[in-house]
């Protein structure tokens, strides 16, 4: 699948030892609040999801490297005492691959490609971000040795 886009991905940048952290039922204003007293605690912030804000309250999910878990953890648990409704998970020692090219912004199925290519190797994509040159995934470590060597495979790293 991957071969359908040869030549759209210049580069691939692997991220290992990444914390996904995942908070259920926050209100949609906590958004600015918790990535603002992470950033003032120098905690930098790579991959950023949210769902729908259909009632005010979000979940919203993001990434950083493992070694930030204890500082974050602490900035978190101050949202969640606000709201008994608030839950958080913590999915630490995962791996980031990041997909960039210029061109895949002008071209339609970069990442159906590249989520096939996933879909045919068994790996389980737990996350996803995209820009108009990027489209990132973050897998779980038991996925990792297939990813590399899907990368390999089509001479991507």
């Amino acid at each position: 699948m991957l071969k359908n886009i040869a030549g759209i991905i210049e580069n691939v940048k692997l991220s290992p030892n990444v914390t996904l952290v995942t908070i259920y039922n926050t209100d949609a204003s906590n958004r600015e609040k918790i990535l603002s007293k992470l950033a003032q605690n120098g905690i930098n912030i790579d991959m950023i999801s949210q769902s729908p804000c259909f009632g005010g309250d979000i979940t919203l999910s993001f990434s950083l490297p493992d070694e930030s878990l204890s500082k974050t953890l602490e900035v978190v648990a101050v949202f969640k005492g606000e709201n008994e409704k608030t839950e958080v998970s913590i999915c630490t020692n995962n791996l980031t691959m990041a997909f960039f090219g210029a061109e895949i912004i002008n071209t339609p199925g970069v990442a159906a490609a590249i989520f096939g290519e996933f879909l045919k190797w068994g790996i389980n994509i737990v996350l996803i971000t995209t820009s108009d040159s990027s489209v990132s995934c973050l897998i779980s470590k038991p996925d990792e040795v297939k990813a590399i060597k899907m990368l390999q495979e089509h001479n991507l790293i």
